[in-house]
């Protein structure tokens, strides 16, 4: 147990200034007074090494790189960058189709820059992706000299073989055995919205159990488990060599050969949970940052669970002990796998225990095709595969879940671990009240309770454009969609946003003006989800649903767009609220001039923060404490312009960005 107990020390010590939030303290100072009751004098190592982790962290986390050459490796690649280790830094290299791979050292002549990537609500965050790989800096490629590239090219071997195949199948190739998933793909998208795109990569679940088969086949042949333990291994040292950055193949690895030798040399002396701890400290020294990744922790995590529960699944018979422990895997999973994708799929176990063997078989018939020679035959089983999840797509129920953070999964996994306590105490009574207390949690996370209290204003982390989400109560109304000519603003920002809210439906769709960075993706959003009234001339004006009341002030009649563009005061939440839109000076003098109510709390300042809008007099005379700023990160227009930063100081209004802080929300709950 000490050995378990020491890895957990030092992944929290690493965790120190990764995680900030209050809960992180509590957990880490819980298991400190629980490691010094249950070791005693003992608990001096544990302790000792979550200190000396902390100052790991501290280091990894402070140091800053202020040299201009850097002398390093490769530690992975992708098509289009790769990830390049220096010291205790770790750097982003920008490399269109680069042909760099682990291992290779490079020469870097380079200034380190910040990270700075462009991202939009409910999508993916590249930036925070490599954070968790422990990137907080990037370097140019426009230096690089290779001192020593790998004679073995993998990236050429592999797309050698691939060529052979059809793109159905060299997508499901590629994302099994070399950890590369498409989500060009259909199949690979399939798998993404079913929830079930970890199925797809050679995971630690494949893995060990390829390794235990062949090391099964091979000991028919030689009659001893030592030799055909060990052959099996290094029947799979072709392939490691493709996907070794894997976390999860690192692990089963090293858990593997750790069983090796436990079993043949030390007579097994250790039990599992032992095997398990060791490879997790093992891989956190020689990468801390394996501390920040979520694979990280689902693959020893799900172990330790295993493990623990060993007790409860032997009491069911051998029979019964796959499904009992498919299923124990699945409620683990729960929380973690639903938080990630945003809802829940019920038929998601029953896709699991079929895909499971499935996946299995065709990765040994691929691994077998790329040992000896590529088959044709794969080709069908790909086309298959793919019309599969194009069906299983269509039929799919899926829940919608909250918008539950960290405290929610928290509360989950204590009740989880009290049941399966009385469970094992046979405590059947205080086992049906913890039942009901997580029936209680569940359906409170499946239903939209929280819309029958809460108020609230969104602004949408759009880019460069507007969209505001009103929220009060069971009424909600959208403010402009924003719009981006390379994807679909609807259905991959507001649409998963809304989900997220669990927003059924809107009231109302309100676009201000038709300039398309405001109004560009009304026409999808109209398409793909239910709105009740569609709003964009001052005639249909005002308008009111529930406690709101939307009323235009801007009448005049101009030429220019954005001197017609929609402007509203609005009284919610005990504080009022002028938005905008792309209103220029004119609008704002024609305003104060016409003696128009713009006294407010909160502004959304006009037209992204240019200069054309929000001039001296109007900020002066409107009285902001707060200023609300729409716009993309790095955009061609330098919005929000200098001259209206300085002017909305001189008055000492806060300024909140959404190119700096993503969407932007305010929230007050009431009965």
């Amino acid at each position: 147990m000490i050995i378990f107990l020491i890895a957990i020390s030092y992944l929290l010590g690493l965790n120190a200034f990764h995680i900030a939030i209050p809960l992180f303290i509590i957990i880490s100072f819980a298991i400190i007074i629980f490691i010094v009751i249950r070791l005693r004098k003992k608990s001096i190592i544990p302790i000792c090494v979550f200190l000396t982790s902390i100052a790991f962290a501290a280091i990894y986390n402070f140091a800053t790189p202020t040299r201009e050459s850097y002398l390093g490796f490769v530690v992975d690649s992708s098509e289009n960058y790769y990830l390049f280790q220096s010291g205790v830094h770790r750097f982003y290299v920008y490399e269109k189709d680069n042909d760099k791979q682990f291992g290779d050292i490079l020469l870097i002549k380079d200034k380190p820059g910040e990270l700075d990537f462009v991202t939009y609500e409910s999508q993916f965050d590249f930036k925070e992706y490599l954070n968790n790989k422990g990137v907080k800096y990037s370097l140019s490629s426009y230096k690089v000299e290779t001192k020593f590239a790998l004679p073995l090219r993998t990236k050429v071997l592999r797309d050698r073989f691939l060529d052979h195949f059809d793109d159905d199948t060299k997508f499901l190739i590629d994302a099994f055995l070399f950890n590369n998933r498409d989500y060009n793909s259909s199949v690979i998208s399939n798998a993404s919205m079913l929830n079930l795109i970890f199925l797809f990569s050679m995971s630690g679940i494949y893995f060990s159990l390829l390794l235990k088969g062949v090391a099964k086949v091979i000991g028919w042949i030689f009659k001893k488990e030592i030799i055909s333990d060990c052959l099996a291994l290094i029947v799979f040292l072709p392939i490691f060599i493709f996907i070794f950055p894997k976390i999860s193949i690192i692990r089963v690895t090293l858990v593997y050969v750790f069983r090796v030798i436990n079993k043949h040399v030390l007579k097994n002396r250790f039990a599992s949970i032992h095997l398990n701890s060791l490879a997790m400290i093992i891989m956190l020294i020689f990468n801390h940052a394996y501390a920040f990744q979520m694979g990280f922790y689902l693959g020893f995590f799900i172990s330790f669970f295993i493990y623990f529960t060993g007790e409860i699944t032997s009491r069911f018979h051998k029979k019964y002990y796959a499904w009992i422990l498919r299923l124990l895997i699945f409620v683990f999973m729960f929380p973690i796998s639903s938080y990630m994708q945003g809802s829940f799929h019920p038929l998601a176990f029953i896709y699991q225990v079929v895909l499971i063997p499935m996946n299995l078989v065709f990765i040994g018939v691929s691994l077998l095709s790329f040992y000896i020679t590529p088959f044709p035959f794969l080709n069908a089983f790909g086309f298959i595969y793919n019309k599969s999840f194009d069906i299983l797509s269509k039929i799919d129920i899926s829940l919608v879940m909250g918008d539950f953070g960290p405290y929610f999964v928290f509360l989950y996994y204590v009740l989880l671990i009290a049941f399966l306590y009385f469970y094992e105490n046979h405590r059947p009574n205080t086992m049906f009240i913890i039942s009901a207390i997580m029936s209680a949690l569940l359906i409170v996370s499946f239903l939209p309770i929280r819309n029958v209290l809460v108020n609230a204003i969104y602004f949408i982390n759009v880019g460069q454009g507007d969209s505001i989400l009103i929220q009060n109560k069971k009424h909600a109304v959208l403010i402009d969609t924003g719009g981006n000519q390379k994807f679909d603003m609807a259905t991959k920002t507001l649409i998963p946003f809304f989900r997220k809210k669990q927003i059924y439906q809107l009231d109302a769709l309100i676009i201000t003006h038709s300039d398309f960075d405001h109004s560009g993706a009304a026409t999808s959003l109209r398409n793909n989800f239910k709105v009740n009234n569609f709003l964009y001339n001052s005639s249909q004006f005002p308008y009111q649903v529930g406690d709101l009341y939307f009323d235009n002030i801007n009448t005049i009649s101009a030429k220019d767009e954005n001197d017609t563009s929609l402007v509203f005061n609005l009284d919610f939440m005990n504080q009022k609220w002028l938005l905008m839109g792309d209103a220029s000076k004119t609008v704002e003098k024609f305003l104060i001039d016409s003696n128009y109510d713009i006294d407010c709390d909160v502004i959304k300042v006009g037209h992204h923060g240019s200069k054309t809008s929000s001039s001296d007099d109007f900020i002066r005379l409107s009285t902001p404490k707060e200023a609300i700023i729409s716009c993309g990160k790095n955009n061609i227009y330098k919005h929000p312009n200098k001259e209206v930063l300085d002017i909305l100081n001189k008055y000492n209004v806060a300024i909140r960005r959404t190119d700096y802080e993503g969407t932007i929300a305010y929230q007050s709950y009431s009965l």
